[in-house]
């Protein structure tokens, strides 16, 4: 029909598509809109299933709490506002730049689809990786919880924790407030935790009089030998070795500074 319409009316594709979908989103009933989403759902599934992932009704639970229903919400015209100096960039404008603009008379819309449809699979391939990945260290994660001692959870490789920590059920979770893992640049990193998975605040604290301070100048006024670094904001440090990492989390954990129990 669009291309029919076209021939006859001179009309853009994109015209034609746009005033489809008005005219849908006009006729879909209740019923008929509950069914294609629930169409969506099974598609989704069924590609996880035919790419031999795990765990599929918490990665589809990820994929539908952070892609499909920001969809489904803006098509419903609810759209998401932060209290901040800036807007958010979600996927529905971001696949809108491939729009042309008012300046852009020439452009061939087919060639701009495609390049929307293959940014758009790039994010949902990569989105599904992601989210695959956090589950899998949050099951990992879970399993080395009961090695918490001193506060202190030491992680034998880099994994994201906040899941894990978080919505664990073993009560050793809650005394967790430092976490040391390796770093990628060699050394190991040290991490207050935050007071809740979504707060940027921490828990506890380095000495304030640490903030940004390297390697020698840190290591003099620590005591700690190897110390390497402690971030300006303070929510992570670094030293060359497990031992002094360990350190280095004790006065965290010992810092007067601190307005824990």
């Amino acid at each position: 029909r669009p291309l029919v319409c076209m021939s006859l009316t001179g009309s853009s594709l994109e015209e034609e598509l746009s005033n489809s979908i008005f005219q849908w989103n006009k006729q879909i009933t209740k019923q008929s809109r509950e069914q294609l989403t629930e169409d969506v759902n099974s598609l989704i599934k069924d590609y996880l299933q035919k790419n031999n992932y795990e765990f599929i009704d918490e990665l589809y639970s990820a994929i539908e709490e952070k892609l499909v229903k920001q969809i489904d919400g803006i098509d419903n015209g609810i759209f998401p506002t932060i209290k901040a100096e800036y807007s958010l960039l979600d996927l529905d404008h971001i696949i809108d730049l491939f729009n042309p603009t008012w300046e852009e008379q020439e452009v061939d819309t087919d060639i701009n689809f495609m390049k929307a449809y293959e940014t758009a699979t790039i994010i949902f391939d990569n989105l599904i990786k992601s989210e695959y990945a956090k589950i899998k260290a949050t099951k990992k994660v879970s399993t080395l919880i009961d090695n918490v001692q001193d506060n202190i959870l030491i992680l034998d490789e880099y994994l994201p924790y906040q899941e894990a920590i978080f919505t664990s059920t073993n009560p050793k979770a809650k005394e967790i407030k430092v976490i040391i893992l390796p770093s990628n640049r060699g050394g190991y990193n040290v991490k207050p935790i935050t007071i809740s998975k979504e707060s940027k605040e921490l828990l506890i604290n380095f000495p304030s009089k640490y903030f940004g301070l390297h390697d020698e100048e840190l290591a003099n006024i620590s005591g700690i030998k190897t110390a390497k670094f402690v971030h300006l904001s303070g929510f992570l440090a670094s030293t060359e070795t497990l031992e002094d990492a360990i350190l280095l989390a004790k006065q965290a954990l010992n810092n007067p500074e601190n307005n824990i129990d």
